[in-house]
């Protein structure tokens, strides 16, 4: 027996091996063959049995018949042995070639080595089964009796009975083997014929060989594909019996092949049906922003489909793995006590959990359900983004309620206004006019003069109104906030705010550079007096206020009280160390007339409203932290003014920081920026380019040589000026740099300049800042 045989998988069968049915095949219009019955009655009732002569019929009976039934005899026994010897050999074979594959549960190797073996022509029947009686393999229609040689075959591994081969052989090769010895026989009986005589040769050749002949050519007509031929031309009774089979094996054949084809067509139609549904599935997986885990009951990755959404490893890599060698312990724990109470009730089970990375932390909901007894599906979406979206929505309602509150009580304090100034304009006017008819002696002038300081005190209470509505700021010129912050500092106002409030102290960090601001000296100064004013009040006892001035440069948005864009600004900070305010006064502490204080006795209730409403009419923003106990810290961010330098610069450059026509590169991602720099560079005598971020830079560096490049730290969406100056390092290694920023000094800038960064300069830029830095960097030696 050839083991390899039992191994071999034959392809399976494909629709497109069959081949069109020939028109010739198609049946006839009543069903029957596709013979005329007339073709049948021209048929001849000639027979050649009645052409031969009679001694030589008879001679031939005796002869050829004892010798015909002898070796007939013989032969089909001897036939019968082979094929019991090979019922034999298959059967050792297949009980050794088996034991391994069913000791091991190899389904997928049973199934091969019982195809291989079914595939062989003699095979009709095979049943592999377990000791248990379970069927592994079955290949064969049922038993016939008599018509099969049976052979029923225990499998044994390690002296243990482990499963049973039945198998059938057919009888057809026998049969066929016993035919064409029958045959042989007849032709050997032929040759007889022609040698015992030559009339007898004549005579066959006459009346037989030709009727063979033309029957042989309308059996090779058939075999070509013409089914429809019908052996007109045969007209022996024996052959036209031949014939007639033969006109039915092509009417069966015809039948089978439109069958096949049908049986092709539909399975090509259930694989395409198959193929779309699998892509559709693909698909939808593919475009659902989940990654689906499946599971065995001991946590271990069966499967993973899906987008990678930020975990730890990617699909690919999961499979094998334990969810405790995926996820951190807590996180694992979680999933697995999902998992647990999914097999334990058989309903799903939804958790959250958060990874942590080095810069971000990732949130994740997982949804579990259980799709067998040892199996269950984890969906893990990343919602991370929608969080924050969440959050993000809620903190602008937020800012979008305050606004629309602020909006609408300016609206009602501004129409309150309006009616007020025309009511006390007589209550002003009036005493004054009184006064000047008056004289000096009279009683009445007293009560007057209460009368018009009540009356300014009213005016005062109106102005702050109309600030309140933004309707007060009329004046719009360059305003220097240090100055702003002096005056203050020596206006009675302040000096009563001292006599009130001894307990405190003062503290000034001014930035003598200070840029200006384009806005109503008038309003800032109030500003100022009223954040002041604030601060010296939340102080129960004694303890600090502190004014600070500063110019900064926005990078990024800042997101807090308001939402600070990127820019240039002059920031005014006054800080305290009060008694603070709570997260729930922190919302309300611009709102007009809300207070902590006894209303009369310490202001009207509007001055911190009149900071808010004095802030937005100067587009500018307001920050606010706070602390119990701690105290309040108060930030005004108000844009820089382009019409006008700080006094306190000069015109022109010093000459120890004048240029000498050496070549800068300026990268910064905004444009503003640049041409601030590029403006203050030229003027100082360098040959200025710019670029717009960071891998521009590198670009321009592999064409050009520069002397000195200024890298912006953060430049979005590139890479920042730490990447930058990284890569710039490795075409020009000795290449000077300047790191500017509008945040104060950081990490990356730290290893920036660990890396060999000459500088940091903090923005905005500014000539007596950045003209230094870069004098010295380009005076410096490597």
């Amino acid at each position: 027996m050839d083991n390899d045989a039992v191994f071999r998988v034959e392809p399976p069968f494909k629709g497109g091996d069959v081949e069109p049915m020939s028109e010739k095949m198609r049946p006839a219009a009543d069903g029957r063959e596709g013979v005329e019955p007339s073709s049948a009655r021209r048929f001849s009732s000639r027979s050649i049995s009645r052409e031969l002569t009679l001694s030589l019929v008879l001679l031939l009976l005796v002869f050829e018949g004892i010798l015909l039934a002898a070796v007939y005899s013989r032969q089909s026994r001897e036939l019968y042995r082979e094929l019991e010897s090979k019922a034999d050999e298959y059967a050792a074979n297949l009980g050794a070639v088996l034991a391994v594959p069913i000791w091991d549960f190899d389904d997928e190797q049973i199934a091969r080595i019982g195809s291989g073996f079914a595939r062989r022509d003699v095979v009709a029947l095979i049943h592999i089964k377990e000791a248990g009686g379970r069927t592994l393999y079955l290949q064969g229609a049922s038993e016939v009796h008599g018509s099969r040689i049976r052979r029923s075959v225990p499998i044994v591994h390690r002296g243990q009975a482990i499963g049973e081969v039945v198998f059938s052989l057919s009888m057809a090769a026998y049969q066929q083997d016993l035919q064409w010895l029958r045959n042989t026989l007849l032709l050997v009986l032929f040759l007889s014929l022609v040698v015992i005589s030559v009339t007898t040769g004549l005579l066959l050749r006459i009346y037989m060989r030709k009727p063979l002949a033309i029957l042989q050519r309308g059996i090779d007509r058939v075999a070509q594909g013409e089914y429809e031929y019908g052996f007109e031309e045969v007209r022996h009774s024996e052959l036209t019996d031949i014939a007639r089979r033969f006109r039915q094996m092509a009417a069966e054949i015809r039948a089978r092949e439109d069958s096949l084809q049908q049986e092709a067509a539909e399975r090509r139609r259930g694989e395409k049906i198959v193929r779309q549904s699998e892509a559709k599935s693909r698909a939808l997986i593919d475009a659902l922003p989940d990654l689906i885990f499946q599971f065995d009951r001991q946590g271990i990755f069966i499967d993973a489909k899906g987008a990678w959404i930020g975990l730890p490893m990617a699909p690919e890599n999961l499979i094998g793995r334990k969810i405790e060698e995926v996820f951190p312990k807590d996180v694992a724990a979680t999933i697995k006590e999902r998992m647990e109470a999914v097999f334990r009730s058989g309903r799903m089970q939804f958790g959250e959990f958060e990874l942590h990375t080095e810069d971000r932390t990732e949130s994740f909901e997982c949804r579990l359900v259980g799709i067998s007894d040892e199996q269950a599906l984890a969906v893990v979406r990343n919602i991370t983004d929608s969080r924050k979206a969440a959050a993000e929505k809620y903190r602008l309602e937020e800012q979008l309620q305050r606004a629309r509150k602020m909006e609408a009580i300016g609206m009602l304090a501004g129409g309150v206004a309006h009616d007020l100034n025309n009511v006390l304009s007589g209550v002003v006017s009036y005493p004054q006019l009184l006064l000047m008819d008056l004289p000096e002696e009279s009683p009445l002038r007293k009560p007057v003069q209460t009368i018009q300081a009540s009356g300014e005190k009213a005016a005062s209470i109106v102005q702050d109104l109309l600030t309140l509505a933004r309707r007060g700021v009329s004046v719009s010129k360059p305003v220097h906030l240090n100055e702003v912050v002096e005056d203050y500092l020596q206006s009675p106002e302040y000096e009563q705010l001292r006599n009130h409030h001894p307990g405190f102290e003062l503290e000034l960090d001014l930035e003598p550079e200070l840029m200006p601001v384009s806005g109503s000296p008038f309003h800032l100064s109030k500003t100022v007096m009223n954040l002041v004013s604030n601060a010296a009040e939340a102080i129960e006892g004694t303890g600090t206020v502190t004014i600070s001035t500063e110019n900064r440069y926005i990078d990024r948005p800042i997101r807090g009280y308001d939402d600070v864009a990127e820019g240039d600004y002059v920031v005014l900070q006054v800080s305290d160390t009060g008694v603070g305010i709570s997260d729930q006064d922190i919302d309300r502490v611009f709102e007009p007339f809300y207070t902590k204080k006894v209303m009369g006795r310490s202001g009207t209730g509007l001055g911190m409203a009149v900071v808010w409403g004095t802030v937005k009419d100067h587009n500018g923003y307001i920050d606010i932290e706070s602390r119990i106990e701690s105290g309040t810290s108060i930030c005004i961010f108000l844009p820089v003014s382009g019409e006008i330098g700080s006094p306190r610069q000069n015109s022109t450059a010093p000459m120890e920081i004048q240029g000498r026509g050496e070549t800068i590169l300026v990268a910064d991602d905004v444009a503003e920026q640049r041409e601030i720099a590029e403006s203050m560079l030229t003027r100082l005598g360098y040959q200025v380019a710019g670029v717009e971020s960071g891998e521009a830079a590198v670009e321009y560096l592999k064409d050009h040589e520069v002397d000195l490049v200024i890298l912006d730290m953060i430049m979005e969406p590139g890479i920042d000026g730490l990447e930058t100056f990284r890569r710039i390092l490795k075409i020009c290694p000795e290449q000077k740099v300047i790191i500017t920023s509008g945040y104060s000094e950081t990490g990356r800038v730290r290893a920036a300049e660990a890396l060999g960064v000459g500088a940091y300069v903090k923005k905005p830029y500014l000539m007596e800042t950045i003209g230094p830095a870069i004098r010295a960097e380009l005076d410096r030696r490597r």
